[in-house]
Order: structure tokens, then sequence, then C-alpha cells
């Protein structure tokens, strides 16, 4: 099976069924998704069949309703890709033209088997359909059968006479006339069934006259003198029509050189009768095909100088589309790295700025704790400014305490005085009492009242002194008591005048401290703060870079898109220098045909 009609029945099922499923069915049986049939190209029945039945089973159609909607798609298909064949009056004038179709696609295809198709009249409206094929495709055939009269906007009724394995017979009832026979019943009538010709058609009348009219004027006794009077005539009419006819033979020349394709020869015919216009008419007929012979062998010489330029420039195209795949596969290589590097750098970049947010982070942690701490250093400030503040009062309060010590240590040594004075007064006493008791003792009787008032004076001057001895030895010990405290107490101002000195200089120190710390505080809240920009920023660098890299991930997809595309460009270049091979193989056949017109 050829592959033009194999093409045409494909793009017939992608327009009914769908590319996706036409392609998997023309992958299944062996051939390319978008495989392009030549129209010298053998096809293998047995994969059209398994084409077929696969589309059958995906569609779920029956393969005989399949192959009728084919049929009468492809009329449309056929009338797209031959238009010529389909300029006919009507259907039967296309049907009748089928058979030399046929004959001409044998000969421009060698090796093409398309079905012998014969069609009949019978009647003005009626014809019998005859088709013949091994393949026995009749269900196709009902489908071409019923496209066709789609396309010529006519109805018939088929009736079917006779059917084989191989081929069928078809009545087919025309909505109009198709044929017409006109009789000449004289010309018949003088043939006598046998005689073809015209010069003896003319005698046998012109004798057949002539004894009719011969015979009432000579009357019956000279029936021979009217027999040959009417052969004579006969004769003459015979003599002069055959050479009236002479210029036929010229005329069935000229004829036959037409039908050999003979337009070489030129001539004229003098006659002055209708030959003359019926040779000039067959003259001007072969000089108009002329004409256009000169005209078609000029149209094959264009086409081929054409081919041959076509076909040079799809050898450039076909070089520069090579170089262009390689240049575009560096590319799809080059962006390919460029996106993995890009990538990886947005990667890295990622890492680096996730540490960097972490840092920040700790940072701003920090900057809390740092707020936080210069508080705490501000309450301290303040702190050891209340504590110096309180000190020095302290030490002020402590001078006084040192005073009312030295005070109290001189009031000491008062007091210590004065026990000493009530100790004198207690000896005087106690020698008052030891006079007395003298005294009584010498006055006897009437003094021992006296001694005992003078007993009890001496014993309470000996308790007097007794406590004057003990509270002078305290006293004494209180005075030590005392100025030791009063030296510890001097010792320890001197100290802590020394230290309010220091946590002077301390507070002195810790306010610069503080001062210090909250311009460094300050300062790392700046830095901070920049270094939180500077994240945001980085980050938005980060975007960017992630964007780069899409886009040269989307590169990378283009190129290698590209790539593909200028790969199957490439591809199409060859098949479309294959094609115009095929056609420059057309054109050359055509070309050859037409050296059969001698012009």
């Amino acid at each position: 099976m050829k592959g033009t009609v194999v093409g045409t029945w494909v793009k017939t099922c992608k327009r009914l069924y769908g590319e996706t499923v036409v392609e998997n069915a023309l992958e299944k049986v062996g051939f390319e998704r978008k495989k392009i049939f030549s129209p010298f190209e053998d096809v293998e029945d047995s994969k059209v069949n398994n084409f077929i039945e696969d589309i059958s089973k995906k569609v779920n159609e029956e393969k005989s309703i399949i192959w009728e909607k084919i049929g009468e798609d492809n009329v449309i298909a056929f009338h797209k890709d031959f238009p010529a064949f389909f300029e006919h009056e009507n259907l039967y004038s296309f049907f009748k033209s089928m058979f030399d179709v046929h004959v001409v696609m044998t000969k421009k295809f060698p090796g093409a088997k398309p079905p012998l198709i014969l069609i009949k009249p019978i009647s003005k409206r009626e014809a019998i359909f005859t088709y013949r094929s091994k393949r026995g495709m009749f269900d196709y055939l009902k489908g071409l059968i019923k496209g066709s009269a789609n396309h010529f906007n006519e109805k018939i009724e088929i009736e079917e006479v006779e059917k084989t394995k191989e081929s069928v017979v078809l009545k087919f009832t025309f909505d109009k006339d198709i044929y017409y026979k006109k009789s000449f019943k004289i010309n018949k009538l003088l043939s006598l069934g046998f005689i073809k010709s015209i010069p003896v058609k003319i005698s046998m009348f012109t004798l057949v006259i002539g004894i009719i009219t011969f015979l009432p004027i000579l009357g019956l006794d000279n029936v021979v003198k009217a027999l040959v009077c009417s052969v004579i005539e006969a004769l003459a009419a015979l003599i002069v029509s055959t050479f009236l006819m002479g210029p036929l033979r010229i005329i069935k020349e000229e004829i036959n050189n037409l039908r050999q394709h003979e337009f070489s020869v030129d001539g004229d015919i003098e006659t002055s009768d209708f030959w003359e216009d019926i040779y000039s008419e067959l003259k001007e007929y072969s000089k108009e095909m002329t004409k256009d012979f000169v005209g078609f062998k000029g149209l094959t010489d264009e086409m081929n100088t054409f081919v041959e330029s076509i076909n040079t420039i799809t050898k450039a195209m076909d070089s520069t589309s090579r170089e262009i795949s390689e240049v575009v596969e560096q590319v799809a290589d080059g962006a390919v790295s460029q996106a993995d590097n890009t990538q990886t750098s947005v990667a890295v970049l990622n890492d680096n700025i996730n540490g960097l947010k972490r840092v920040v982070d700790v940072e701003n942690q920090n900057k809390v704790q740092l707020e936080k701490t210069i508080g705490k250093i501000d309450k301290s400030y303040e702190s050891v400014d209340a504590t110096s503040k309180n000190i020095t009062r302290s030490i002020d309060e402590f001078k006084i305490v040192k005073d009312k010590g030295q005070e109290l240590s001189n009031k000491a040594k008062d007091i210590t005085s004065i026990v000493s004075i009530v100790s004198e007064i207690s000896d005087q006493t106690n020698l008052l009492a030891l006079n007395a008791s003298i005294e009584a003792a010498r006055a006897g009787e009437a003094g021992r009242g006296f001694s005992v008032v003078a007993e009890e004076v001496r014993e309470l001057a000996e308790q007097t002194k007794g406590a004057v001895q003990n509270i002078n030895s305290n006293l004494e010990q209180f005075v030590v008591n005392i100025n030791e405290l009063v030296s510890r107490i001097e010792t320890q101002y001197g100290v802590l005048e020394g230290e309010i000195s220091t946590l002077k200089n301390v507070r002195e120190l810790s306010k610069d401290a503080n001062v210090s710390a909250k311009e460094v505080s300050n300062a790392m809240i700046s830095t901070v703060t920049e270094l939180n920009k500077e994240a945001e920023s980085i980050s938005q660098i980060y975007d960017k870079m992630e964007t780069l890299a899409s886009i040269a991930e989307e590169n990378s997809a283009s190129s290698e898109e590209v790539s593909a595309s200028v790969t199957t460009y490439a591809a199409e270049i060859a098949k479309l220098t294959n094609k115009i091979g095929e056609f420059k193989e057309i054109a050359e056949n055509f070309r050859n045909d037409l050296k059969r017109y001698k012009i």
C-alpha cells in the first residue's frame, strides 16, 4: 500500500480520534509517532490493519465503522491534496474518471496496486459500478461513495448486485441525468447493418433514388437502361463523395498525431468547405496544446531550477542548523553549569545568611542583656552614690560618736575624781568611826549604844570603801575600754575617711564606667541595628540570588528546549531535503511525461 494513501488515512484518523490515540497506535505497530509517509513508500497491509484495529480497541468502535468514516472523510482529504481530480460536472463523471486516475497513479508510483473501478451507464440515470481489489476494502468503499456524493451534493440510491471476496458490483441510481444516446436513423438505415463508408452509403442512396426516378421516366420496357443510368449515377456519386471525403484521411492523420502526442507537424488543407473548417479547428487546438506544453516544459525546467535552489538552501540550512545545534548545546551545557554554580552559591549564601541571622539573634539577645546590664549599672551607680552619701553622713555621725566617746572618757575621769573623793570620805568616815568607838569605849556603859552606831558607821565606811574601790576599779576599766573604743573609733574613722575617699573614687570610676558602658551599649545597639539592616540587605540579596538561580534554571531548561528544538529543526530540515528529493523525482517524472509530447 502506497504511503500517499496511508498518510491520508492517518490525517483523517487524527481529525476523527485525536493525535494522541493515532500517534500511540502508530508507535505500537512500529512507526514513529510523527511519521511522514512518502508517496513512494510501500507500507505493509498488515501494519495498516493492525493500526486500525488498535484505534478500534481504544475508541471502542467497530473496524467497519472506522473504515467507513475514514472513507467518507478521505474524500475531503483527497480533494485538499488533489483538487484537479475533483473538477467534474457531476458525481457520475467523477466516478468515470477514477479508472484513469488510478492508471495515472500506477504510472507515477511504481508498485502501486489501486483497485479497478469501472462504471457503465445502463439508462439515463442508472449505472453499473464495478469495484475489484484483492484487499476487499468494501467498508472503506462505502465511505468513499458516501463522501463523494456529499462533495457533489447529489443523492444516489445504491443496490448491491453481486459481491465476492475481492469484488462488488453495485447499481447506482442518480437524481440527475448522467447519459444520453442520439440515434441517426438515416445513417443506420443506409449502413444496412454492415456498411461503414459514407461514399458507399451515398452511392447506395443515389442508386435507390436513381432507380425510383428513372423507372417511371423510361418505363418498364427500359428497365435495363434505368438500372444502368442509376448505377452510373451511383458510381458518380461514389466517386465524387470519395473525393469529397478525401480530407477525412488527413484529418484522421492529424487526430492520430494528437493521440500520439505529436504536435510538431504543421500544415493546411484547402477544400472550401467544412473539411477546411474542421482541419482549422484541429490546427487551432494543436496550437493551443503546443502553447500549453511549451509552458509546461518551461514550468518543469523552472521547477527543477527551483528545486536545485531549494536543495542548495536546505543544505546550507542543514549545515547552519548543525552549527547552531552545537552552539546551543554548548550554551545549554554552560547554562546547566551556571545554574549548578548559582545553586551552590545560593546554598552557601543561605548558610552564611542563616549563620549571620543566628549571630544577629545572639547580638539582639546580648543587646537586651546589655540594656538590662546598663540599667543595673545605673542602679548600682545610684546605690554606690547613695551608699557614699550615707557613709559620708555616717562619718559625720561617727565623728559625733568619737567626740561623745572622748567626752565620755573625760566624764569617766571626772567620775574617777569623784570616786577618789568618796574613797577619801570613806577613809575619813572609817577613821571617825574608829575614833567614835574609842570614845564610846572610854565612856563605858553610856557609850555602848554610840559604840554600836560607831561600829555600824565603820562597817558602812568599810563597805563604802569597798564599793568605792570596786567602782573605781570598774570605772578605771570603763575608762580603759572607753579609751580603747575611742582609739578604735578614731582608727576606724581614719579608715572610714580613707574608704570614703576610695568610695568617691569608685563612684567617679563607676560614673565614668557607666558613661563608657552607655556609649559602648549605644555603639553596640547601633552596630546590632546596622547588622540587622545588613542582614536584611543580605537576605534581599539572597532572594535576588535565589531569583537568579531560578532564572538560571529556567535558562538552562530553555537552552535544553532550544537545543532539542534545534535538533528537531535539523531533523525536519533533513526530512525537508528528502521531500525535496522526492519532489524533484516527481518533477522529473512529469518532465519525462512531457517529453512524449513533441512540439
